[in-house]
């Protein structure tokens, strides 16, 4: 079957969040035009990129919408006015994807396939493969982990693990590239404001769960992604361990009642590899940011028709 253009409301919307790294966000828009049999209806979310990456992608993507933050808001509140906006228009599933994603063409058809099959997912996850190594799986969906207590992403070290090709459903999962479905998101509201990035997929997957929907993995669809574009100094940057302590610290003060998950010995953890990854000075801006995290004022979470969401720019479209 040849590619079908989707009608403008409704079915199924595309919506890729992306700062600067022009060239990776139309590579992305590009392979997700390839889908087939159905071409999602595109939509563009800048988070404050400067206006020449942003000319970049109007010139190189001509088929999508653009819609623009004036600053970047960070990663939930940039997706949140991408999802809204598609909400708003009457969208039955939304597909997720981080600018520096690449999209395999039957990967959306599978999803929904498999959405069918299973009408209780609420999020349907593809098998997502490291770019530059790309046989090896860089995340099927995340798991709890009772020692060191921690949600740890699945995931391989070299092509062809066997262990992750059946489907199955998940306790978490990064939101990389995802499909959700619409209910799913005016069941359990769209990603907390109150994160910068770190921990909102976590938080987006307890929630949707705890609505009456289940996380699907689907390990026939697949992804690429470049991992860590933008968080890329990750390891020795005082900006990302902070940001990365408050992180912990809000997810904390949400799911209180998790404190299997959430409690000291998770703290210890994570503090413990801070030190390692990044020595005791990264350790003690991980502890500033958690001291942040814990006196924040929390908002509450944003809802599908736009109560609690940013204003967009509409760029083009």
């Amino acid at each position: 079957m040849g590619n079908v253009n989707q009608r403008a409301g409704g079915g199924v919307w595309a919506v890729v969040l992306g700062w600067n790294h022009a060239e990776d966000t139309v590579e992305c828009l590009g392979s997700l035009s390839q889908s087939r049999p159905v071409v999602p209806t595109l939509l563009y979310v800048d988070n404050g990129s400067r206006e020449e990456e942003v000319r970049k992608v109007l010139d190189g993507a001509p088929a999508a919408t653009v819609i623009r933050h004036p600053g970047n808001v960070g990663v939930p509140r940039g997706f949140n006015g991408g999802l809204s906006w598609a909400l708003r228009q009457g969208a039955d599933f939304i597909f997720m994807a981080n600018n520096d994603t690449i999209i395999d063409p039957d990967c959306i058809a599978t999803l929904l396939r498999v959405a069918s099959e299973h009408p209780k997912a609420g999020i349907l996850v593809p098998r997502i493969f490291y770019h530059d190594a790309k046989e090896v799986v860089w995340s099927a969906g995340s798991r709890y982990r009772r020692f060191p207590p921690s949600i740890v992403m699945r995931k391989s070290r070299v092509p062809g693990d066997p262990r992750y090709l059946a489907g199955e459903d998940l306790e978490f999962t990064t939101l990389c590239t995802v499909l959700v479905r619409a209910e799913a998101f005016k069941a359990a509201g769209l990603m907390s404001s109150n994160f910068l990035y770190y921990c909102e997929d976590y938080d987006l997957a307890l929630r949707v769960r705890e609505a009456g929907w289940s996380i699907r993995f689907v390990p026939e669809a697949k992804s690429w992604h470049k991992v860590a574009r933008v968080t890329r100094e990750a390891p020795t940057s005082p900006a990302f361990w902070e940001t990365y302590g408050r992180s912990e610290a809000i997810f904390k003060r949400l799911h209180a009642d998790r404190r299997w998950m959430t409690g000291v010995a998770h703290q210890a953890y994570v503090l413990l590899r801070a030190v390692y990854e990044g020595g005791r000075l990264c350790a003690g801006h991980f502890r500033k940011g958690y001291a942040e995290g814990l006196k924040a004022d929390l908002k509450p979470t944003p809802s599908w028709d736009g109560v609690g969401v940013d204003p967009v720019e509409r760029v083009r479209g």
